[in-house]
């Protein structure tokens, strides 16, 4: 094995991401080194490229927590594992001792390891997971029926499964979705999992609403073309739907999902939002009509598990639609501000 690897780095400043060649991360006894297969461009790791990071992350990084690899070498005291099982991993894994760990929410731990954040991650030819993430679970085998690309996608879903299992969708309830980038698809592709009846896609990209028909959304809907609203209380009926989900980054989605959403029924905010945004919202339609609102980060490892476990059933790879070099990573952060597409990766077996 050569002592370096090929890796890209990002410095911290707007676009300064540099491919170097660094040392392959060394090993102690209890951890596991990955030879990357892909890995998947996230909006957050776009977000931080092209305007700079928070304060958790470490500099540089190597982005990536959206990955499909192979066991590459196993520590001494590892067992349960083997050179060139294909693999995923969960991004998030907790201290394991405090109330957040142990209550089941590791991913709200004050002490959290993110891959690709505050440990570097998959954009590399190698990456280190090491021996507490062996010990919590974060990394899960996978078959042949999930291919390399596939494998990428199991994170996001895995978020988009988070949020779900906390609004408790019951069979048959009507589901309207702002967004149709791959996290708003995921969201579909699970809601029609858990059993939802009627579901539709708001956005403003034709392209986009396109690909959600093709995804089985029942409806699409162009916000900026039609009376959106009218479209669908006419559809779904004037008590409104069940449960709304907001997958873009939009103060709109949030105040406009609010308006719809029926007596008794639930918001979900997933799509995250630049710091400082304030939403002006009238807290009596949470009071008198009982609407539930819910918020969703990340996803726990039971989540990723869960995700990973129903990934075969469905068809994951249909979402890549640009693929990468390792060198060429750059390219595929522009391809992501132009939102080009659906899934941008980066193919490390070539």
């Amino acid at each position: 094995m050569s002592e370096k690897m090929h890796a890209a780095l990002f410095y911290g400043k707007p676009e300064d991401m540099r491919i170097e060649k660094v040392d392959i991360p060394a090993m102690e006894g209890g951890d596991i080194l990955l030879k990357i297969r892909a890995s998947g461009i996230c909006g957050s790791d776009a977000r931080s490229y092209f305007k700079g990071i928070e304060e958790r992350y470490k500099i540089p990084v190597i982005f990536g927590h959206e990955l499909t690899a192979e066991v590459f070498k196993v520590g001494s005291s590892v067992h349960g594992y083997s050179p060139g099982e294909r693999i995923v991993v969960a991004p998030i894994y907790g201290c394991g001792q405090c109330e957040f760990c142990v209550s089941g929410k590791e991913h709200l731990c004050d002490d959290v390891v993110v891959f690709g954040c505050t440990f570097d991650g998959a954009n590399a030819e190698y990456m280190r997971i090491p021996a507490k993430g062996v010990e919590r679970g974060a990394l899960v085998k996978i078959g042949d029926s999930v291919s390399d690309y596939a494998g990428t996608m199991i994170e996001p879903l895995s978020c988009c499964l988070h949020g779900q299992r906390q609004l408790g969708i019951q069979p048959g309830d009507s589901v309207v979705i702002f967004g149709s980038g791959p996290i708003g698809l995921s969201h579909l592709l699970v809601s029609k999992t858990l059993g939802a009846g009627k579901i539709s896609i708001i956005d403003l990209v034709d392209g986009r609403l396109r690909e959600a028909e093709s995804f089985g959304a029942d409806i699409t809907i162009n916000a900026e073309k039609v009376d959106w609203e009218k479209q669908v209380f006419e559809y779904f009926g004037q008590s409104g739907v069940d449960v709304v989900i907001t997958a873009a980054p939009s103060i709109g989605a949030i105040e406009n999902g609010y308006k719809i959403v029926k007596k008794g029924g639930k918001l979900l905010i997933f799509g995250g939002l630049p710091h400082g945004h304030i939403w002006n919202m009238d807290p009596n339609v949470v009071h008198y009509r009982e609407v539930t609102i819910f918020g969703s980060i990340d996803s726990t490892i039971d989540d990723f598990r869960r995700a990973a476990a129903i990934a075969p059933t469905l068809d994951l790879e249909r979402f890549v639609t640009h693929k990468f070099l390792l060198g060429d990573a750059n390219k595929g952060m522009q391809v992501m501000k132009e939102r080009e597409g659906l899934k941008v990766i980066l193919d490390l077996t070539a």
